[in-house]
């Protein structure tokens, strides 16, 4: 399937993004900061190789959408997708969210009937962070020490039931580990729970090599076609070279004894 761009009002803007062929069911939600759809060009294309054709636009103050990131908020954003996922997703859905993207993926479950969540270096926010306005009030309220601890995202990702896989950076100065583990622990009745660990990765270098790509591709894959992949007991497998890939599964009926070890 080639790209088809698309360009879809919304109050005074034009959400600007493509998709592989008509109605799909997949969408990919980037990041603040001067991310833009662009930077999932290659994971789309290796999804699109792979017989899953996906959706992608610019937030509003991104890429080619444009306007102001300041005054929008979490709540916009979350707005946004839910108008691009209307005018050409079906359900249910796979959400692959990066980043700020993540938590707008988790909001979005609470509306669309959701089969699966990818969350690529997820942040959470405070519910307080939600309808503050970007800018210098947001930073005030998501700089205050561990406000993500009280997110609504761990409630909604509680009731959760499709499939859930988390790629984390093993060196990320913007997201603590105790926010993916709290995450991943959150998800107890998810058909399946996957948390995946690249090696000497960084935030903004979530893949440092071809290899730690290809591997999480085919696990997003794997996802994708009913979550097969992340069943089975927790396990560690190891990544050639001098560092581990570590990779944590569970399923429904071990994720209670997960979550009271990484409580430990």
């Amino acid at each position: 399937m080639t790209l088809q761009s698309f360009a879809l009002p919304f109050e005074n803007h034009s959400l600007r993004g493509d998709a592989y062929g008509e109605r799909c069911n997949t969408i990919i939600l980037h990041g603040a900061g001067k991310s833009s759809r662009t930077r999932f060009s290659r994971l789309r294309e290796g999804l699109n190789a792979n017989g899953i054709p996906t959706v992608s636009f610019d937030f509003i103050g991104h890429g080619e959408t444009g306007g102001a990131l300041v005054g929008s908020s979490l709540q916009e954003r979350t707005a946004q997708a839910a108008a691009v996922i209307r005018h050409t997703c079906c359900e249910p859905l796979t959400l692959i969210g990066a980043s700020m993207g993540a938590y707008t993926a988790i909001k979005l479950a609470e509306t669309f009937s959701v089969a699966n969540l990818i969350l690529l270096v997820p942040a959470i926010y405070t519910p307080q962070a939600y309808e503050t306005p970007f800018g210098p009030p947001f930073s005030a309220v998501i700089r205050v020490p561990d406000s993500w601890q009280d997110s609504d995202a761990f409630r909604i990702l509680e009731g959760f039931k499709g499939n859930l896989l988390v790629i984390a950076a093993e060196v990320d100065a913007v997201i603590p580990m105790a926010v993916i583990q709290k995450i991943h622990a959150a998800a107890r009745q998810a058909e399946t729970n996957r948390l995946h660990i690249v090696p000497e990765s960084r935030h903004l270098s979530l893949f440092p090599t071809q290899k730690d790509f290809q591997l999480a591709l085919d696990m997003m894959v794997g996802v994708c076609r009913s979550g097969q992949e992340g069943r089975g007991p927790i396990s560690r497998s190891r990544k050639s070279g001098t560092a581990d890939s570590q990779t944590v599964c569970s399923s429904k009926k071990d994720s209670q004894a997960l979550n009271q070890g990484l409580k430990r």
